[in-house]
């Protein structure tokens, strides 16, 4: 040992044995800040929970490192500096009628239409989201309790505009304002807090959402320390004298009575994140009424299956109301986020190996987006079981060790997951089957790179450089042509996910496809501007941004003109100006491109011009019809 490090080690275990001394000079100075915050509204801290500032007192780095991720202001009060969207803005429309924010500096509230009655004031009580997207609820009391309920319009921190509720979620256009509203007591309370206790006071009597009353509390707003390593009165207590401390820093004494992940079995440490990137009912159906009054009763440390079942395509729920099934591809494969525990718990690295959660993510270094260092970004994250791969990567990627080929999670992990208007990567860490997924009706990651090919040559090519003897695909779950390009096909004819998922994947710089041979996909994706589901028309905007900046042809005033919400009219008034905004821009783009990007192939649904072969195209469109699909989150 150092003689440097040897002094660190001493001035740590001092700060162990004197950090309470500050806590009781603070006493004496004012109140504790810790008993304040246990004193606020929906704070309950009479039994086992004590705080992420009370863990601040002897774990300061962590503290600091927690507090920088999207995980501590998951939830959080509406207090200025906390507070994202601009509630100076104008008037923010849907459907003809308007929202009008407002804020002395200190409330912030939204003035909503409310039927005949005119537009009502509804106070801003609490945030919900501070990373993509933030909600926002208001609070109404009820008889024997309140409620938190949703507010229509949302903050879009990427783009710093307002969206309605309806634009985001996977569902097509609805003429309803309120059409999603939300009560945040049964829903966000269980995986947006820590020690969530819902309180529901009125659930014998089955009632509507308008006459559901909770007396909710949580040991604390947003996903603290407590959340994952159970509650911290116990360690508080066994901790409280010097000797204990200096104990439990030499690694020896007694029991430190809190639970440390890193030193977890893999279902137990898996099993942290999956009580909420995991969903999932109560183990007995019957035991939901308990979960809705005194929450969970799993805790850290726990095998989540002894207290949940993690829900799976086959699994139905009292009353069926929700289809869960969709928020599966049809082989099961999870394509919604908050399912990420189902992706690695029915993967092999999970089931044969000793991968878990924890194998890659850390609460406490790295990136606070996605909770990773950047060597866990790369293919370090696989080479840490795979080593033998690493040794020779191109002998085992058949593809230059540069290109994204090469890099595991793009062929293992592919994205094709949804969730908070994103496509994220797949926690199931499969081998790409190219037949297995067209009759599944999901991207598949050869394709998702190569996207002016088929699945069909996909299977080939796998078969030939891996020297697999895998069956070539033969029909499509959407129906179209198994030989037409699969990024093609999906965008066109595939359910909304499909087509999300691609007309994302249409913009990768890191694909196969040269930027000048991208003419076809800009076509394609020109034709979704119209599409029936908002959030699709957002990604295809998106693309076609990016694409134009990749390799500009004179495009982007006009797409940034146009406006993928329907907002200022009817439905059918809105879709007829979009209509027309989005046929002009793909004359526009036919005019501006010849010359400028490569004439398209055989089989890409287009002419020399790069106007679409629109019999073919719109027989594919009318394939959509079979399969719409509507999911919350």
């Amino acid at each position: 040992m150092t003689d440097a490090s040897s002094h660190r080690n001493k001035i740590a275990a001092l700060l162990l044995v004197v950090a309470p001394l500050g806590v009781v000079l603070g006493l004496g100075l004012g109140r504790d800040p810790s008993a304040v915050e246990a004193d606020r509204p929906l704070i309950h801290r009479k039994s086992d929970y004590v705080g992420s500032m009370q863990c601040s007192i002897c774990h300061p780095d962590q503290h600091e490192s927690w507090a920088r991720t999207f995980h501590s202001t998951m939830t959080q009060r509406p207090e200025p500096g906390r507070v994202r969207g601009d509630f100076g803005a104008g008037p923010q429309f849907f459907l003809g009628k308007s929202a009008r924010l407002g804020t002395d500096g200190q409330r912030f509230w939204m003035e909503i239409p409310a039927g005949s009655e005119g537009p009502r004031r509804a106070e801003v009580a609490l945030l919900v989201g501070s990373h993509r997207y933030q909600q926002y609820f208001e609070r109404v009391e009820r008889k024997g309790g309140f409620v938190y309920r949703r507010l229509p319009m949302l903050w879009h921190i990427e783009e710093k505009r307002w969206k309605h509720m309806s634009e985001v979620f996977l569902s097509p256009d609805q003429d309803n304002w309120h059409g999603q509203d939300a009560i945040w007591n049964e829903n966000c309370i269980f995986c947006h807090n820590t020690g969530p206790k819902p309180g529901f006071v009125n659930y014998s009597a089955s009632p509507r959402n308008e006459d559901k009353s909770f007396d909710s509390k949580v040991g604390e707003l947003g996903i603290a320390c407590e959340a994952c390593h159970g509650p911290g009165r116990a360690h508080v207590e066994a901790m409280d004298s010097p000797t204990a401390r200096y104990q439990a820093h030499l690694g020896t004494g007694q029991d430190l009575r809190i639970v440390n992940p890193a030193k977890l079995e893999k279902a137990e440490a898996a099993a942290i994140c999956g009580q909420c990137h995991g969903q999932r009912v109560p183990k007995a159906i019957e035991s939901i009424p308990l979960w809705l009054d005194s929450g969970p009763s799993f805790r850290p440390g726990d095998k989540l299956e002894a207290h949940v079942i993690p829900l799976q395509a086959d699994t139905r729920l009292p009353g069926d109301r929700v289809r869960i099934d969709l928020r599966f591809w049809a082989d099961g494969t999870p394509r919604l986020s908050a399912y990420e525990y189902q992706g690695v718990t029915t993967s092999a690295c999970y089931q044969k190996g000793a991968m878990h959660c924890g194998s890659c993510h850390t609460m406490h270094k790295g990136s606070v987006h996605g909770n990773l260092t950047q060597p866990m970004r790369g293919n370090a994250a696989c080479l840490q079981c795979h080593e033998e791969i690493g040794r020779d990567l191109r002998v085992h990627t058949r593809h230059e060790v540069a290109g994204s080929g090469s890099q595991c999670m793009e062929c293992h992990m592919p994205r094709i997951v949804y969730g908070v208007l994103e496509i994220h990567r797949s926690h199931k860490i499969e081998i790409p089957d190219p037949a297995r997924d067209a009759a599944a009706g999901r991207p598949n990651a050869c394709t998702l790179c190569h996207l002016d090919k088929s699945p069909v040559w996909a299977a080939r090519q796998r078969n030939e450089l891996w020297n697999m003897k895998g069956s070539l695909p033969t029909r499509r779950r959407d129906r179209a042509p198994i030989d037409l390009a699969d990024g093609i096909a999906s965008l066109q004819a595939g359910d909304a996910l499909q087509r999300v998922v691609y007309a994302k994947a249409f913009a990768r710089k890191n694909g196969a496809l040269p930027p000048k041979a991208k003419g076809f996909l800009r076509a394609h994706l020109l034709a979704m501007l119209n599409d029936a589901y908002p959030s699709l028309r957002f990604h295809a905007k998106k693309s076609l941004i990016a694409l134009e900046k990749e390799f500009p042809v004179g495009l982007m005033s006009s797409l940034m003109a146009f406006d993928p919400s329907w907002t200022q009219g009817t439905l059918l008034e809105d879709m007829a100006r979009r209509k027309q905004a989005s046929l002009a821009l793909i004359r526009e783009f036919s005019d501006k491109a010849q010359g400028h990007l490569d004439r398209p192939g055989a089989g890409l649904l287009l002419d020399e011009k790069l106007l679409l072969d629109l019999p073919r195209v719109i027989a594919l469109l009318r394939l959509q019809s079979k399969h719409v699909i509507s999911i919350g989150e």
